[in-house]
């Protein structure tokens, strides 16, 4: 008995990547990171509820392993901060979608665009408020 010879589905290298999977993708990737850091930022509230007398006595601490945390920490802040905005922004898309509005090529890719556009606006415009409620 021969084997038939059965078309294979197209592979990853056959296909260019356009804005509309890149935000697929990306919406995917920030839902998980979303989920995840619920998950962290509760475990960080029941671990601080717990260790508030140490940290008391810890604010004093010089230690260069504590500003590298602390960098950290602030870069997850931000990763996270985006992946909200994103997941936000890109739910809205997702609503146009479900009324059947921005489904031809050229508006689904503007809007591709718009949304990571505005990602990251509403990203740099939070870090900003922060950095000037910070020194002010």
């Amino acid at each position: 008995m021969s084997e038939k010879k059965r078309p294979t589905s197209p592979h990853l290298q056959i296909y260019r990547w356009n804005i509309s999977s890149l935000a697929s993708i990306l919406h995917r990737a920030t839902g998980v990171l979303l989920y995840f850091s619920v998950l962290a930022i509760s475990w960080y509230i029941v671990y601080y509820t717990y260790q508030i007398n140490i940290a008391e006595s810890d604010e004093a601490c010089d230690c260069p392993l504590r500003a590298i945390i602390d960098q950290i920490f602030s870069l997850a802040a931000i990763g996270v901060t985006f992946a909200l905005y994103y997941h936000f922004v890109n739910g809205i898309r997702h609503l146009f979608w479900d009324i059947g509005k921005g489904f031809d090529k050229k508006t689904a890719s503007r809007n591709g665009i718009l949304v990571i556009a505005s990602a990251l606006l509403l990203t740099a415009s939070t870090i900003g408020t922060v950095i000037f409620l910070k020194l002010f």
